[in-house]
């Protein structure tokens, strides 16, 4: 025997194992091959056309449960990839099918960036600002999830919850090794936490990491442009320059939709 029929002997003796027969199944008198009862599609192939050596295989029903099984493991992993990245937040589900319309280039800002990571391992970085409620947040929401989708790692956080995982962790390099390594960084909320040496130190460690990961990274924060160009100290100027040599831009305007979703519920109670 030739060492390549040696070898699918070997994987032979181990289909047989793995491939269970059932009482249904029978033997196709013209080809000598097993038969699936159930599908009617071989449970044997001859890999060499000239030769009577029969090896186990996959009849079409197996093959079908096969690839849904590897369907639901890799919803499985998608979904803790998603918890991972979301933790209790309700953005969780947050997708562009959701979105209202109401903010067209907006969407079509966000859809783009998101189909430039997702598509080529982009580096870019985009900051949304603007005021309150205008849905920065939602928008870098569907980012993300679009990312975990597409077989990515994704963390959505704010700089306040890192701080309190740092200030939780014996190794606070791993934390920051955390932010760094994930395939999309969504940083939500910046410069809403409070102002101390320390919490500037965080901010500056996570830009500057994240920036020297050369991975994609999303910014959502309240503060106007106006904020960013005059910074307050030698400190805030280092964390927006270290910023600002890679992020594009949005300003996300519009009214506060909490508080038009909050007038709409107490008008129908009146």
């Amino acid at each position: 025997m030739s060492a390549v029929k040696e070898v699918f002997s070997i994987l032979a003796a181990r289909a047989e194992e793995a491939i269970p027969v059932r009482d249904c199944d029978y033997t196709d008198k013209a080809t000598g091959l097993l038969i699936c009862g159930k599908c009617r599609s071989p449970k044997q192939c001859r890999p060499f056309p000239d030769s009577n050596f029969a090896v186990y295989c996959l009849c079409d029903c197996m093959k079908a449960n096969d690839d849904a099984m590897r369907e639901r493991l890799r919803q499985n992993q998608i979904e803790q990839r998603r918890t991972i990245c979301f933790g209790s937040s309700d953005l969780i589900r947050a997708t562009f099918a959701d979105d209202d319309g109401k903010a067209a280039s907006l969407t079509e800002t966000c859809k783009a960036f998101s189909e430039r990571v997702t598509g080529d391992s982009s580096r870019d970085w985009l900051l949304l600002w603007g005021d309150c409620g205008t849905g920065k947040s939602f928008m870098a929401a569907c980012i993300a999830n679009a990312a975990i989708d597409a077989g990515m790692t994704a963390r959505f956080i704010t700089v306040s919850e890192i701080e309190q995982q740092l200030w939780n962790s014996p190794d606070k390099a791993a934390v920051y090794d955390e932010m760094n390594h994930t395939g999309l960084l969504v940083i939500d909320d910046f410069g809403c936490e409070r102002r101390t040496e320390y919490m500037d130190e965080i901010k500056f460690n996570l830009i500057d990491g994240r920036l020297r990961s050369g991975k994609p990274c999303v910014i959502t924060t309240n503060l106007m442009l106006n904020d960013f160009a005059a910074p307050a100290d030698l400190t805030q100027k280092r964390i927006v320059s270290r910023m600002f040599e890679r992020v594009t831009t949005f300003q996300v305007k519009g009214e506060d939709r909490r508080f038009a979703a909050l007038k709409k519920r107490a008008a129908r109670t009146d």
